[in-house]
């Protein structure tokens, strides 16, 4: 009953960073193809350019953290195309404050745009995936899930909440032939990421087994096989995209 190449994907965030890898990742397994963004539109309209020439891409600008903004993105996809088969909550923000520092104005804002934006999107999916009994949802987790680090109190927290989330949600939807899973990345480089790689650079690189930071794409890679018909029995997984960093407690390098 599905044709793959026809299949609707939903990407939040996937105009930049990670979600740009996702992006790409998809629409050269021909999927069809929904960006949703919430700012940056230069952004979102460079990655329309460059992905229209592999395959159907819609625009969607909102603010996915409201449940009505998600609802309202998800209703222009099923308006486009009647179908919501691939769901990637990618979106997410990343940011330190220490404990001593933190407000609740910050807490609740990462937990709204890494973990709320995710279950709203998710329960505005459903509908279509229930019905059509198919569907991928692919969460955005991150190593901050389960490594703890100084500073990362509401984003660790929020992280961790996707990685939980994925597992109930998996365990509820698998009846009607909905996957949940998640990835983890480590660190990748993108402009998120960009002010540890300048400044902790050779600290985190000893931490690798791999002795490189994470590419767009290893992430991207990931996810197209996570919404692909090989994973249909995958389910309830959150897959580290960190090069080994979560594995082991030390390293050694080439010539050690």
């Amino acid at each position: 009953m599905h044709n793959a190449e026809k299949r609707v994907a939903i990407v939040t965030g996937g105009s930049r960073g990670i979600g740009l890898g996702i992006s790409r990742a998809l629409a050269d397994k021909g999927r069809k193809l929904a960006i949703v963004y919430h700012q940056g539109v230069e952004h979102a309209e460079k990655a329309k350019n460059e992905l229209s020439a592999k395959t159907e891409v819609l625009l969607v600008r909102a603010d996915v953290g409201i449940k009505a903004e998600a609802e309202r993105a998800v209703g222009e996809v099923l308006s486009k195309w009647g179908r919501a088969d691939i769901l990637v909550n990618n979106a997410g923000v990343f940011a330190y404050r220490t404990l001593a520092e933190m407000d609740e104005a910050f807490f609740e804002e990462i937990h709204r745009t890494n973990l709320l934006s995710a279950i709203f999107m998710s329960q505005s999916a459903l509908p279509a995936m229930k019905k059509n009994r198919f569907g991928r949802i692919i969460n955005a987790s991150s190593i901050s899930g389960r490594l703890a680090d100084i500073g990362l109190v509401a984003y660790g927290c929020s992280k961790a909440g996707v990685d939980i989330f994925t597992r109930i949600a998996a365990g509820e939807l698998g009846p009607w032939g909905i996957t949940v899973n998640a990835y983890a990345p480590g660190i990748i480089a993108t402009d998120m990421t960009a002010g540890i790689i300048a400044t902790r650079s050779a600290e985190k690189l000893a931490s690798i087994p791999l002795d490189r930071f994470g590419d767009i794409m290893d992430a991207g890679h990931l996810v197209a096989f996570l919404a692909s018909d090989e994973a249909g029995y995958i389910s309830g997984e959150i897959i580290g995209v960190d090069g080994g960093m979560c594995k082991v407690q030390s390293t050694i390098k080439a010539g050690d």
